[in-house]
């Protein structure tokens, strides 16, 4: 009984304290009441714990005998990529959901742009992976960088990214539409 006494005594005191400040507790050497209470919580969280570890691969093209604009126009329609002139005009559209289909239309992409001589544009691409196309160039010739982001090992193998590293280049010429 005496034992059960001087718990129940414990817990009444602790419970008084525990509308005190942690520094209050700490004073009286019994730092955190809830880690006292529940020492599960007192278990270290990252907050990276769900992010996973995502590697690429790239690929570069040779030279293109087509205008950077021409090949980065047609990488866009080809492969759906989102420009901010499209978000402008989902916006602007004048329906009543215009705003969200903005925002739709946007998630997952990103786009910059030098018209004449670069266009960068991402997108998410198969479930969880990233496809970045990197246009470089001028009015008589264009260079293109690709990334693939992923985190699949599988899904950074040839044998998933060659036909990818096939077409690029073709729909950049306009021999694959």
């Amino acid at each position: 009984m005496k034992k059960l006494l001087t718990a129940f005594s414990l817990t009444t005191f602790l419970l008084m304290l525990s509308g005190c400040g942690n520094n209050t507790l700490n004073e009286f050497g019994i730092g955190n009441l809830n880690s006292l209470l529940n020492p599960e919580s007192q278990k270290p969280v990252s907050k990276n714990a769900e992010l996973t570890q995502r590697d690429s691969v790239n690929w570069t093209s040779a030279t293109l005998s087509v205008p950077v604009d021409t090949a980065a126009v047609r990488l866009k329609l080809h492969y759906g990529f989102v420009s901010d002139t499209d978000v402008t005009a989902a916006r602007n559209s004048g329906q009543g959901n215009a705003g969200w289909s903005a925002s739709a239309i946007s998630e997952g992409t990103s786009w910059d742009a030098q018209s004449g001589s670069y266009y960068r544009m991402s997108r998410n691409w198969a479930v969880d992976d990233r496809l970045t196309l990197e246009v470089r160039g001028n009015s008589k010739e264009s260079f293109i960088k690709s990334t693939y982001t992923s985190s699949n090992p599988e899904h950074l193998k040839k044998t998933w990214t060659s036909r990818l590293w096939k077409q690029i280049p073709d729909v950049a010429s306009g021999s694959l539409e």
